[in-house]
């Protein structure tokens, strides 16, 4: 069993909860320690019983709130190198014990979970994906990411449960009120994944096993919950996959716990 949770997701915090029968760990934690609590509580699930910490990368909107929990809960952060380089601090005071350094690339085992790792395109030291396996069950997680190499596609395919960011509508991006060079970052290589090209990359995963795929990540200025829903639907049902039918499309809450999973 795994099961999986949203507790947060967009450009201002993101934090996921991931859990088996003998392990319960946050993956990111870029919102208050007040808020994760919180979040935590409302999905019945007590703070302290976690096991850990896994920080995909350095960006505020993924560890603004790991330094509290650390030190709040226990709970020791793992990270790659690049990635603890890169924060240099950023976290306060954390004993050495809290500080574990995770692969870029391979896999490791927390209790009844295999955690496997996968460098992602974007504009932080190190940022990688999961895959998180227990009991025959995987749950694919990339987020941040300015596209999708053939290895990374390679991941993502036969997860019974698919997250992927579907950062921006590109005419909202383009049309908006950003300035041109933050505009030509989230576009960039080294940026995010537009509703259209997360949809494409969706019609190459999908596979019979995918029974959830969460929409994450959306843009506050720059994109729509419908509309990202209505983009990837599109494409999929042009592709023949039917969606509702052998799988269901989730769009993540920003601000609330969303997108609640067990795959049993």
């Amino acid at each position: 069993m795994i099961e999986v949770c949203m507790l947060a997701s967009g450009s201002s915090g993101n934090a996921v909860y991931v859990a088996t029968e003998n392990a319960r760990l946050l993956v990111d934690a870029g919102i208050s320690g007040r808020r994760l609590a919180s979040a935590l509580n409302q999905i019945g699930v007590d703070p302290a019983t976690l096991d850990c910490l896994l920080v995909s990368h350095d960006h505020n909107d993924h560890v603004s709130g790991a330094g509290i929990m650390a030190r709040r809960y226990g709970l020791p952060i793992f990270a790659t190198v690049g990635t603890w380089q890169a924060m240099n601090g950023r976290l306060g005071p954390l004993l050495p014990h809290y500080e574990r350094a995770m692969p870029r690339q391979g896999r490791f085992s927390h209790k009844d979970l295999v955690i496997e790792t996968f460098p992602l395109p974007h504009d932080a030291a190190d940022t990688v994906g999961f895959l998180f396996h227990c009991g025959g069950k995987t749950v694919a997680l990339a987020t941040d990411l300015g596209y999708v190499t053939p290895g990374i596609l390679d991941r993502l395919q036969n997860a019974n449960c698919l997250i992927l960011e579907a950062n921006h509508d590109e005419d909202m991006l383009l049309n908006g009120t950003y300035p041109w060079p933050l505009k030509k970052r989230i576009l960039s290589n080294s940026g995010h994944l537009s509703n259209k090209t997360a949809a494409k990359v969706l019609t190459n995963a999908l596979a019979p096993a995918t029974r959830h795929i969460v929409l994450a990540h959306l843009s506050e200025h720059n994109n729509l919950p419908a509309l990202a829903l209505e983009t990837v639907l599109s494409e999929l049902e042009c592709a023949g996959c039917r969606p509702g039918k052998n799988f269901a499309v989730h769009v993540a809450s920003r601000h609330s716990p969303s997108c609640h999973i067990r795959l049993a």
